[in-house]
């Protein structure tokens, strides 16, 4: 497997690209998690300068178990894009093969998730955790067959259950678990990114045993960022960007976002321009954005910005921070806390919206709302 790390400041193999598209191909083919997740490795793809013969590399992807479950996994699968959890998890009951075995605890997974966002008070008032028993029967059914079945539980499965258990707060087997999905599927990115959440310092990061791919320069560019370890993050991206992946927007989001970080804020306003020329009808990253122009105090960019977001996905989280942040600036702070509450709504584990209804709350002097808010935010990581 190839490592992008030591080729720093060179520029990639033609035949390098063709194995990072063919890898990028059959992870936008398999992933069957949340589509903004898979979204990536497609963008990603998309962005690089060659290609691969994506009829024959499809005929290989699927084992023949599935196929006699195909008509029940199409039909949940259905479902389950539409939001209709449950109803995927009931079509799938007596489904025992990998792909369909793994979306039916995922919908289990996800309807809990819907659950708790729709019961989630408007007011964070004395907010108390929703508990739910859904998360233990995962955990229970996923140890019994990661145990028990002959084959185990696939990269999917793994990392799942690395999911569920971080939710109930098993930390340290969580990364283990997750470690070893990243192991056995090197391409799902969404259990990257979940461990990327449990690395709290160096020390853990140097001791997980990853797998030598390219995929893991990504995460380890994420993890540098979250450990404030800007100037290694940025040298990651400046190598993608040279070897080949200067179109890919999520890369361009990435230093712009790391830019931000460094506190150089004019480099990042002028990366996020450029991100919004190169692809004019992206929403993610734009509340980062917002955060840059209202630090800035730019009362005209951010308005522009908010109503263009809004005119592009209205009911979507980063747009409702966005708005959230345009208000606060305005010092509407009543309607910058709707905002971040429907951003919650959307998305109840969205730490930024957490945090900036905490900042509201101080604004309002509600001490006590301002810290549960903060206190959530703390309990995403």
């Amino acid at each position: 497997m190839v490592l992008l790390v030591p080729y720093l400041g060179r520029i990639m193999p033609t035949q390098h690209l063709f194995y990072i598209v063919t890898c990028l191909f059959f992870m936008t083919a398999q992933c069957q998690t949340a589509e903004e997740k898979k979204k990536l490795a497609a963008e990603i793809a998309q962005a690089v300068e060659t290609t691969v013969d994506a009829k024959s590399l499809s005929e290989a992807i699927e084992d023949e178990d599935f196929w006699q479950e195909y008509d029940a996994y199409v039909l949940a699968k259905t479902y389950f894009d539409l939001q209709e959890f449950d109803r995927a998890h009931h079509t799938l009951k007596n489904c025992k093969s990998r792909k369909p075995y793994f979306l039916r605890m995922y919908s289990l997974y996800m309807a809990d998730q819907k659950r708790k966002a729709d019961n989630m008070p408007d007011s964070n008032d004395n907010a108390e955790p929703l508990k739910s028993e859904v998360l233990k029967t995962l955990q229970s059914d996923l140890a019994e067959k990661c145990s028990n079945d002959k084959k185990g539980l696939d990269g999917f499965g793994l990392y799942l259950y690395g999911i569920v258990l971080a939710k109930l707060d098993l930390k340290q087997t969580a990364t283990e678990i997750l470690v070893e999905a990243v192991n056995k599927e090197p391409l799902i990115w969404p259990a990257w990114l979940e461990l990327a959440r449990l690395v709290t310092d160096k020390e853990t990061l140097r001791s997980l045993e990853l797998p030598s791919h390219w995929v893991k320069c990504l995460f380890l560019a994420k993890v540098f960022s979250e450990l404030q370890l800007q100037e290694e993050a940025l040298a990651i991206y400046r190598t993608f960007m040279r070897g080949g992946f200067c179109d890919s927007s999520y890369i361009v989001a990435q230093i712009a976002v790391t830019y931000q970080d460094m506190k150089d804020f004019v480099m990042a306003v002028a990366t996020f321009q450029h991100l919004q020329v190169m692809d004019p009808y992206r929403i993610e990253n734009m509340d980062t954005f917002s955060n840059l122009l209202f630090m800035q105090e730019k009362k005209e960019e951010l308005a522009h910005l908010a109503h263009k977001c809004c005119s592009v996905n209205k009911y979507c989280v980063e747009t409702c921070c966005v708005i959230g942040n345009y208000y606060s600036l305005r010092s509407q702070h009543e309607k910058a806390i709707l905002y971040f509450q429907r951003a919650l709504k959307l998305n109840a584990n969205y730490i930024s919206a957490w945090t900036l209804m905490g900042h509201e709350y101080m604004e309002l002097k509600n001490t006590s709302a301002a810290i549960q808010a903060y206190r959530s935010a703390l309990g995403q990581f």
